[in-house]
């Protein structure tokens, strides 16, 4: 009897949304980029050599060493290119979530921010 389990490592990737830079292919093609978010360990481990920057390849890479000649999953010339693709493609950082805002706090900022404004008309019983 086999039990999965999953590991108790976050996922590389943690989001995946649309963006509105292209980018042109080496063939001439032009395609619409995602923005993904790496979770900050899969980000570390990028900068240290350790996953490719192009496929987000770990498993085979780790055996290689940092940065070894190419990935061998997309053939990216990790060595040569993967600081380059690096600055071309890092957009920023996201603060992490803030939890444990209290919720009374969280509620008198949204009213205030929405509901305050002057001007607001609450339509009649007769309609």
């Amino acid at each position: 009897m086999t039990i999965w389990t999953p590991s108790s490592e976050q996922p590389a990737v943690q989001d995946l949304e649309p963006s509105d830079r292209l980018r042109r292919l080496p063939d001439g093609r032009v395609m619409r980029e995602s923005t993904v978010t790496l979770s900050p360990q899969a980000m570390q481990q990028v900068i240290d050599g350790y996953r490719c920057a192009r496929c987000l390849e770990y498993e085979g890479i780790v055996p290689l060493g940092a940065f070894p000649e190419e990935c061998p999953l997309c053939k990216f010339p990790m060595r040569a290119e993967q600081t380059r693709q690096l600055e071309q493609d890092f957009v920023g950082e996201r603060p992490p979530p803030v939890s444990g805002l209290p919720m009374d706090r969280e509620r008198a900022y949204l009213e205030k921010a929405h509901y305050s404004k002057k001007g607001y008309v609450t339509p009649g019983k007769d309609l």
